[in-house]
């Protein structure tokens, strides 16, 4: 994930409020909290304060609902779910959650102490379904609820706060450019923020395992957390490899995946990827949107499956194509290999793990002008070329 576009104004204004955070004692404002969180809701305010002077916010109603919507019930259950910390502190933590979001097009969130959530929009339109931005939602409210920046700032008295706190804020919004921190660190200091990465690297795996537990508990597919992880590892596979050595702070996205693959086998949550996410799943899509009624394609991305034709017995269009769609989603969650992948012995059809997915017509031949053998044929390699694709989006 990237950073934020203006991070050395933001850094030294957050940087100045350490001398806050250490020494300050407010009276709590609400009786819910202890002195020690009305500190952090303070800290976590100023902190927001100096994000409003940066950065614009969306206010569309029904993005701003969503979010929210989806936040506040995982934000209850933190409340009311006592779990262990691998770092930081074990919770639950009382904070009230507000959650905002950033006209930013960067695939990003982020958690300020004291409850207080952001999203980008660039995140909003990568995530495709309410299960995976509710494993989002639930990841930030952990790092909130155990409270893992609070941890940096207060415990390592070994890493000085004039460092600290810059490589926090990487930590918490993104990675910062090499060459912003030339202009804040000297070679004496790099040992300490290679101290800070490691521990942020720890937080990151904690509130991974966090956000499962609250998702558990939640109307969302715990598994949301591993499909996102898992696409966004394929989206970062796209782009140029950066060894960001100690300024790492996030662990390398296909060992957070590895990670939350044990998680759930172990909480025996089953793995179904199209349940979750629409983007991974095979579609009946329709041909010519100023006929509804009449041909859809069965169609994974860019890949054509089979355009079936209506059929007296067999139904529309329509219901096989999507009949056709759903048999594939369950086989491919169950998983399927491509040896597989088969024609009937009389050439009609396609097998898959001995099922029949694909029966073809002489109605489905006429449609697309050639041969029944020929149609299924063609079926079969595209199903093969679907699972080719798969395999190497799961190859993190």
């Amino acid at each position: 994930m990237r950073a934020l576009r203006k991070p050395m104004s933001l850094l030294i204004a957050c940087m100045a409020l350490v001398g806050f955070l250490v020494a300050q004692e407010p009276a709590p404002e609400q009786p819910t909290l202890s002195p020690r969180d009305q500190q952090e809701v303070e800290f976590g305010k100023k902190v927001v304060a100096e994000i409003e002077k940066h950065y614009k916010f969306i206010t569309d109603a029904e993005l701003v609902e969503r979010v929210d919507r989806i936040g506040q019930t995982l934000a209850e259950i933190s409340r009311q779910t006592p779990t262990v910390a691998r770092y930081g502190e074990s919770g639950p933590a009382p904070f009230e959650y507000t959650f905002r979001i950033i006209d930013e097009k960067d695939v990003n969130a982020f958690s300020v102490p004291g409850g207080f959530i952001f999203v980008n929009k660039g995140l909003l339109e990568f995530v495709s379904s309410d299960d995976e931005l509710a494993a989002v939602l639930a990841h930030e409210i952990a790092h909130a609820a155990h409270r893992h920046v609070m941890k940096l700032i207060r415990d390592d008295a070994k890493v000085q706060q004039s460092v600290l706190l810059p490589a926090l804020l990487v930590g918490v919004f993104g990675r910062l450019p090499s060459q912003d921190f030339a202009g804040l660190m000297t070679g004496a200091q790099l040992y300490r923020i290679a101290r800070v990465s490691s521990f942020s690297q720890e937080a990151e795996i904690d509130a991974d395992l966090t956000a499962l537990e609250y998702m558990r508990r939640s109307p969302y597919n715990p598994a949301g957390l591993l499909v996102f992880m898992e696409r966004l590892a394929a989206e970062e596979r796209k782009r140029p490899q950066i060894d960001w050595g100690i300024f790492r702070t996030h662990p390398i996205t296909r060992e957070r995946v590895e990670t939350l693959r044990r998680a759930l086998q172990e909480y025996g949550i089953p793995i179904r990827r199209r349940e979750v996410s629409p983007a991974l799943a095979v579609h009946a899509l329709m041909e010519d949107k100023e006929q509804p009624d009449g041909l859809y394609t069965v169609q994974f991305e860019k890949i054509r499956i089979f355009t079936p034709a209506p059929h007296a017995e067999l139904g529309s269009s329509r219901a096989r194509a999507e009949r056709v769609a759903g048999l594939l989603n369950t086989l491919l969650d169950d998983g399927v290999q491509l040896f597989e992948v088969q024609l009937s012995a009389d050439g009609r059809a396609v097998l898959v793990k001995g099922q029949e997915v694909v029966r073809i017509t002489d109605e489905d031949a006429q449609l697309a002008g050639k041969p029944v053998e020929a149609v299924a044929e063609a079926a079969r390699e595209a199903i093969r070329r679907l699972l080719w694709s798969d395999a190497v989006r799961l190859s993190i």
